[in-house]
């Protein structure tokens, strides 16, 4: 395969040149560039007059526009800025500080094809987000943390330049749910967009569509990792030290992410909650919570596999008190709407015949 997605060179039709990008050869993708950027009227008597030091100074620096966007302006070619540029000796922009600029103007586009065949431009954008969202507790902090700590991971994502390869700390959320992650970017300030990928099979495994963000951002990896996160969390996590006014908000967010709530197909009228985790010690912390929260005891299964997994329900009239204790005055902004209202509907329907079974 010459490429992932293109078999030959879109233009010329050959797998002989390296491919560059966008179905394009290293050759053609150049010849593509400078069409693009030749594509206006030509007049460089005029704009060898207008592009003076004063003026390349005011809109490459002040106005922040970059040689192609002075070019078309004075009709000439981006080469001919670049030349003038040289000849007063104006300095450039950094790579870095040129492709941040043009994340601000919205001027990074690219075509993606999704399954179906179908091509449609993407715009990237800066991504922006409160970035001391996990340096303080507070009620949305602790849930969007028991979020991450079920459904979030961290890892150090390659970068790779022409000069160097740079390892950026990365947090990202995965959920069959979009509503649940609108939620999370809302709570921390995040405007990252949402990447959907569909139901995918490799070989005897099935990958079921997901929701996901992704954030690149040291200062929240470096408090998430002082939070008690690693990039290898899964299956060694402990419960972290939480203020005790804020644990039920980060079990909210723990049963929003690996929790469940449903009622028995044999028996409609019985509700079930259950909560599974790839490490006991977790569990066993969790059960700590609920043990000074008044809960009774319950017994922790273990469903044995290649890597086994631990779990707990509460059934019945637990679920009642189960279901006060992670709603109560809280907003409907921390919360998943869907097992809210499976906990709601039944509660409303049998708290006043199982009153006086919760505080048993």
């Amino acid at each position: 395969m010459w490429a992932r997605k293109y078999s030959r060179c879109r233009k010329c039709g050959t797998t002989e040149e390296k491919h560059r990008a966008k179905g394009f050869c290293a050759r053609c993708y150049q010849q593509e560039i400078e069409k693009k950027h030749k594509s206006h009227p030509r007049g460089l008597k005029i704009a060898s007059k207008v592009l003076t030091k004063h003026h390349l100074i005011e809109e490459y620096f002040k106005r922040k526009k970059s040689p192609t966007d002075i070019a078309k302006e004075c009709g000439c070619t981006r080469q001919f800025v670049y030349k003038k540029m040289k000849e007063l000796e104006i300095p450039l922009r950094t790579k870095r500080s040129a492709r941040r600029i043009a994340l601000n103007q919205n001027k990074l586009v690219f075509e993606r094809t999704d399954a179906e065949g179908h091509s449609h431009s993407v715009v990237l954008h800066k991504v922006t987000l409160n970035e001391k969202f996990f340096s303080t507790w507070a009620n949305e902090m602790a849930y969007v943390l028991g979020v991450i700590y079920t459904d979030g991971c961290l890892s150090y994502r390659k970068q790779v330049t022409k000069t160097t390869t740079r390892r950026l700390p990365s947090l990202s959320i995965a959920q069959k749910e979009p509503e649940f992650l609108r939620k999370i970017l809302v709570l921390m300030g995040c405007n990252a967009k949402i990447q959907f990928r569909q139901r995918r099979k490799y070989g005897n495994i099935v990958a079921g569509a997901v929701y996901s963000f992704n954030i690149d951002c040291t200062p929240i990896f470096q408090d998430l990792l002082r939070l008690g996160l690693n990039p290898t969390k899964s299956l060694n996590v402990e419960f972290p030290s939480i203020p005790r006014e804020y644990v039920r908000h980060f079990i909210r967010g723990c049963w929003d992410g690996d929790g469940s709530v449903y009622y028995e197909k044999r028996r409609p009228n019985y509700i079930r909650a259950s909560f599974v985790s790839g490490s006991l010690k977790f569990i066993e912390g969790m059960f700590t919570e609920f043990d000074k929260a008044g809960f009774s005891k319950r017994k922790i299964y273990i469903k044995q596999g290649k890597v086994p997994s631990y779990y707990f329900r509460y059934t019945g009239s637990h679920c009642i008190k189960l279901y006060h204790y992670l709603y109560d005055n809280v907003p409907s902004t921390q919360y998943l709407e869907r097992k809210y209202k499976l906990f709601k509907q039944f509660c409303d329907k049998h708290q006043n015949r199982l009153f006086k079974a919760i505080y048993l």
